[in-house]
Parts: C-alpha cells; structure tokens; sequence
C-alpha cells in the first residue's frame, strides 16, 4: 500500500452521497463503534424515530442499514474507480444527522482520518474489502438482526441495492482499464468463491438478488424488483418514500399487466 490521497474533484463526488472530512469543532456526532452494541443501537434508533418518521425498531433499523450500506457502496467506488483505500474501519467513523428538504433522514459518514492509501497488489484490495464486509458490514448486520429483529435478508439487500448501482452505473468509468476493472471487480463481489469476504456465509450473501432487470408498469425504464421489503412505506407519510423497486407494489404491477 503506498501513501496516497483524494483529488478535490473525488472528495466532492464523495460528498454528493453525504461522505465528507470530520470537523469536530463544527459538528456533533455519533461514533459508529458504539453501534456495534445492541443497547446502543437500540437507543440510537430510538432516538431518532422523530427524524426518520418512524415508529418502531424494524423501520427504523432498515432505514438505518439503507443509510449506512453507503460505508460499502463508496468504500467500493474509491477501490475499483480511484484504486484507492479509504479508512472505514468502525473507529474512523461518525454519524451526523441531517434531513433533507424533503423530510428524508439522510445522515453524513464523517471521517476522521481521511488518507487514502493506494493498492499495489491483488491481495491488498481483497484483504481491504474482507475487511469491510467481513470485520464491518457483516457485524452491524448482526447487531441490527438481534436488537431490530431484522432478518439478514432485508439487511443484505439493502446493502445490495447500492453497490449495484455503483457498478452499473457508467457515470463513474473514465477509459477502458477503468471499465475492465470494473466489470472483474463486480464478478468478484457477486463469486461464491469469495463468500468469505462477508462473513461466515457457504453462498455470497449478495449473489441472491442480482436478478435480471425487468419491465413494470408505470415505470420508462426496466427495474430490478427487490426480494424484500425494506419497510420504506412503514414512514410517516410512507408511500411517497416507498421504493420504485418495492416487490408489494411491482408483483401488483405485473399481475394488472399480465391480467390485461
């Protein structure tokens, strides 16, 4: 790994999905180590009801694996776009509320040490992104599954659902190395063989839900109909907040269409 750091164009991008530099002196904050305990979760969640428009742990511990799946879907790009390794490990985070114009809970990833290092070697980025899932991810998945009682499966697509945009997204390739890195680096995350990266899976705990994309109606473009339901609609004023993807709506969809 060699000493390496951001662009201000990079940090602006990053800064666009709410990942920015840690002023202290200006923002108050949660730690992320502290949410690896149950009891500290809970009242995290508890205490941010009000904000997320929610009213019970399991909405409000979706929302919160939606937002924080984030960590993986940037720590991702700045690996395979920028080849580039940010500092996610639990310590080096904090969480600091903010809410959209349009009442969204939407939370900012702070850094506190916001080098970069850059990777010399195959077994470099799969050690960082074991590193990730495996040590990180995978872990704050558990304590959601107990103290929320949330299924990994809800948990894991929720995560999913990011870094697939990530890699299906063109907006962020910029030559063909780039491209070819991409596409090796997105067959990697999705292989069985890699299943340990994640925890202690026998089958790759994101594999599930790559699925083909397909038509629905109502929509222009073809949509990946998600597996699960991340409780989106559970909000108040929930059915502006339901997702385009959600599998109640999109499986009501295709049997008006079939039916017709």
């Amino acid at each position: 790994m060699k000493p390496a750091s951001l662009t201000d164009e990079q940090w602006a991008l990053l800064k666009q999905y709410r990942f920015q530099k840690w002023n202290p002196s200006s923002e108050g904050g949660t730690d992320a180590m502290l949410l690896f305990d149950e009891g500290e979760m809970v009242r995290y969640l508890e205490g941010r009801f009000s904000l997320m428009g929610a009213h019970d742990l399991k909405t409000a511990g979706s929302l919160f694996m939606k937002r924080y799946a984030f960590v993986a879907a940037l720590g991702m790009l700045a690996a395979t776009f920028w080849n580039r390794k940010l500092n996610l490990s639990p310590d080096n985070l904090v969480l600091v509320d903010h809410v959209n114009e349009n009442g969204l809970w939407l939370p900012k990833v702070c850094l506190k040490d916001d080098e970069a290092g850059e990777f010399t070697s195959t077994s470099e980025k799969e050690d960082f992104i074991q590193s990730l899932f495996s040590d990180h991810l995978d872990k704050i998945i558990g304590v959601l599954k107990h103290s929320a009682k949330l299924p990994n499966l809800i948990l894991w697509e929720n995560v999913a659902v990011y870094l697939f945009w990530i890699y299906e997204n063109d907006a962020f390739v910029t030559g063909k190395t780039i491209h070819d890195r991409k596409e090796r680096d997105f067959a990697q995350l999705l292989s069985d063989e890699n299943s340990h990266w994640f925890g202690m899976y026998n089958k790759n705990p994101l594999n599930r839900y790559y699925t083909e994309k397909e038509r629905v109606e109502g929509l222009e473009d073809e949509i990946r109909v998600r597996k699960t339901c991340c409780f989106s609609y559970r909000l108040e004023n929930g059915e502006q907040f339901r997702c385009k993807t959600c599998p109640q709506t999109c499986k009501v969809k295709r049997m008006v269409h079939e039916s017709n």
